[in-house]
């Protein structure tokens, strides 16, 4: 006799029960996958040769921390916490520094520097002078004595009077030293001309316009009647790369470079003022673009 078909309870139900544990095990996995495991992101881009990208600068010197270039405006403005350098010229208009990385449009240590930097990076490059602006001059560079002897008579043609005094000799004037600024006094003997300076102890010059100078004492008998006037430049070393002379465009004429009171002496140096010095670029990755 046949047996009759009959419904087994206990096989659905243990059918149903693996589909269960099948779901929440699917459940637990996408949660700890989706929540526990980290998910990375692509590395980020970070600059090589060839890349265009814009960076902030600040520009300082190794010696002492004065900032001689920057692009960034608040910098530029804040003489307080970024004292600047005598030849810093200030920017029309502050905006990031446009660079092809690699192409030679900034000195060798700059390009080298920012490259491996991704966007927001920031990073402090040290540029001695062979991977920057070169060595200096020295035929350039002049020390020269603290205390100066000036002679008190000068002689000279009268071409040369008027090309120093852009005036015409005439004995018994006055004139200004160009230099100097002090009074002097002219005689005038054929075409031989006699000036004889005349400060006054105490009193203060400013040489090449720059800095501060006291007549110290006059000896009008000196050097076989030439006489010595003896001036004191009042140089100190916190003067360093703060002083110089610019001409009529603006252009760094000269700079002073050193100060050494033990050794009475000071150095003026005509190189452009990056030229031979160690620098120091602090600069920040701002945006990076890859054209292939």
């Amino acid at each position: 006799m046949a047996r009759s078909l009959r419904r087994d309870d206990r096989g659905v139900s243990t059918l149903w029960s693996f589909i269960g544990v099948v779901v929440l095990v699917a459940a637990i996995l996408g949660v700890y996958y989706g929540y526990v495991v980290p998910k990375f992101a692509p590395p980020p881009l970070r600059a090589q040769s060839g890349d265009q990208v814009q960076v902030d600068y600040v520009g300082t010197f190794a010696e002492n921390g004065l900032v001689f270039d920057t692009s960034v405006a608040a910098i530029a403005k804040d003489n307080a916490s970024y004292p600047k350098a005598f030849m810093f010229a200030g920017h029309g208009e502050y905006a990031p520094l446009p660079v092809t990385v690699g192409s030679g449009g900034v000195v060798p240590g700059f390009d080298i520097g920012i490259q491996g930097l991704a966007i927001g990076d920031s990073k402090r490059i040290v540029v001695p002078p062979a991977l920057g602006y070169g060595l200096a001059d020295p035929t350039k560079i002049f020390v020269k004595p603290l205390l100066e002897t000036v002679p008190v008579r000068l002689t000279m043609d009268t071409s040369s009077f008027v090309a120093t005094y852009q005036t015409a000799a005439i004995s018994g004037t006055n004139v200004t030293d160009p230099f100097w600024g002090w009074t002097a006094t002219v005689s005038v003997a054929g075409t031989i001309v006699t000036v004889t300076n005349s400060p006054i102890p105490g009193q203060l010059v400013r040489p090449h316009g720059a800095w501060d100078a006291e007549v110290v004492s006059i000896d009008d008998a000196a050097n076989a009647g030439e006489g010595a006037i003896l001036v004191h430049h009042l140089l100190t070393p916190a003067m360093v790369d703060r002083v110089g002379q610019k001409n009529a465009g603006g252009t760094v004429v000269f700079v002073v470079t050193s100060v050494d009171t033990d050794a009475g002496t000071y150095t003026l140096n005509y190189n452009n003022p990056t030229k031979g010095r160690t620098l120091v670029f602090q600069v920040t990755m701002l945006s990076i673009s890859r054209l292939y």
